[in-house]
């Protein structure tokens, strides 16, 4: 038995990414492609890595921003999974009284769970999270073989990312994926700056902080929804489900989605038990539920908020352009930046703002398909005989900007239509400090200012 059960799994160890999503997927309506933020990266990337050749082309340089690879949940999301436990133990209860809707191999699935996350390890970078960067790496080194050279070389490549642990982490599997186990020992890794307005300009905009993420405003449509007659029948429909006497809050379900999507993102192959909760229609709902936050938050709600995002576009032009920059520019962040810059390009915009008070099926700002787990945008810039044109890249698959008419953009209409990014970007101005404040804060600030301007042209 115990040959059997080694020789299965080392089976399982070498199917496939086709394989093992199709092994899911035939258990399974496919909601793992409805986790949010939370949604593996596995069922959302490119899986043609072929060279991207154009005519009387080649590509030269690249700029690209990633988002860390899988991660554990937050101390908060950590310590209210493990109030599951307690739910847990109703579910067995309950089911074994002839209640809920659970087949006899999900309660085996639920009565082998438990949660044993160290609170001292909250977001740290998991094992699938250091696959997806050094995969990531390989295809895309296959893709653009001239901009991203096999051999390490510390004056044409930069490794760039933001003070923690998962970015961190998710550099340096990166450059694992370019270089190897063996080459990438000798690389040198910049240490992170502490203020970082390239990687994380909106931590530090204060006119941000206070008329979009600390206004109740913002949350508006987004908790009109949490009240709505959709999310109350997929409270009632989550708690019959699962064979519970009364109906669990928002507060819990919220919960269960949450830990569904880490869990079926850090484990490769399989899904969390707890998506056994939901059917096609409740992850649904409970995916619009984190768009609308999403789109209010981060996305197009604001002109603010995307507006700041020309610190980093001008960091790219400035990388893509300029001989003395390196040849490979790699930034390591976080889903807030990537999604405001997917904002400032145009990228994904709804018809119409999204609303609490009616469900969007059919729209472009789906976390779940544009900030999955090592979610990332690259810029190509390719040499071509007619002049310098630019490939855009989300997923690793090609984009086509709004403001083009065909895939490989002419470089000359990039910087004319982003010209205000990359030349009246003022940070000061755009995040201006509220008046009122008092004279120690403002030499604090000023300080602020100016190591920000010194990291940003770093």
């Amino acid at each position: 038995m115990t040959v059997f059960v080694t020789t299965f799994l080392v089976a399982l160890v070498y199917l496939s990414d086709i394989q093992v999503a199709a092994f899911i997927k035939s258990n399974d309506f496919g909601i793992e492609n409805h986790l949010g933020s939370r949604t593996p990266y596995r069922f959302k990337y490119n899986k043609n890595d072929s060279p991207v050749i154009y005519e009387n082309c080649r590509d030269h340089k690249i700029w690209m921003v990633i988002r860390h690879g899988t991660r554990l949940p937050g101390v908060k999301d950590i310590m209210k999974a493990q109030n599951l436990t307690k739910i847990k133990q109703e579910i067995l209860l309950q089911h074994s009284n002839g209640k809920g809707q659970l087949s006899m191999k999900q309660l085996k699935q639920m009565e082998d769970w438990y949660n044993d996350i160290p609170l001292e390890r909250d977001k740290f970078l998991t094992l699938e999270g250091q696959n997806e960067m050094i995969q990531l790496a390989e295809r895309m080194q296959r893709r653009f073989p001239h901009a991203m050279k096999q051999s390490y070389d510390n004056k044409t490549i930069l490794f760039r990312y933001t003070a923690t642990q998962r970015a961190q982490q998710s550099a340096r599997y990166f450059a694992t994926g370019l270089f190897g186990e063996k080459d990438v020992r000798r690389i040198v890794f910049p240490p992170a700056h502490k203020i970082d307005k390239v990687l994380r300009f909106y931590k530090y905009c204060d006119k941000w902080q206070k008329q979009v993420k600390k206004n109740p405003e913002t949350y508006k449509e987004y908790n009109l929804f949490g009240i709505s007659r959709e999310m109350n029948e997929t409270l009632e429909y989550v708690s019959k489900r699962l064979g519970l006497t009364n109906v669990l809050t928002l507060e819990m379900v919220n919960t269960i989605y949450k830990l569904c999507g880490y869990e079926t993102a850090w484990h490769k192959r399989h899904i969390s038990v707890w998506c056994n909760a939901f059917d096609d229609k409740s992850i649904k709902v409970l995916e619009y539920y984190h768009d609308l936050r999403s789109y209010w938050l981060d996305g197009y709600a604001n002109e603010l908020t995307y507006r700041q995002g020309c610190v980093s576009m001008r960091h790219m032009f400035n990388s893509l352009t300029k001989e003395n920059r390196p040849r490979a520019t790699f930034l390591f962040t976080h889903s807030g930046t990537l999604v405001k810059i997917l904002a400032h390009l145009g990228l994904y915009k709804p018809e119409a703002p999204l609303t609490g008070s009616k469900m969007v099926n059919d729209r472009q700002w789906r976390t779940s398909d544009i900030d999955s787990f090592a979610a990332n945008l690259a810029f190509v810039l390719f040499k071509c005989k007619g002049g310098d044109r630019v490939l855009t890249l989300h997923q690793e698959k090609i984009v086509r900007l709004p403001m083009c008419s065909e895939d490989l953009c002419p470089l000359k209409k990039l910087t004319n239509y982003f010209q205000d990014s990359i030349h009246n970007c003022n940070f000061n101005e755009i995040c201006g400090t509220v008046e009122g404040k008092d004279e120690a804060t403002q030499v604090t600030k000023s300080k602020l200012n100016l190591t920000l301007r010194v990291n940003e042209e770093l």
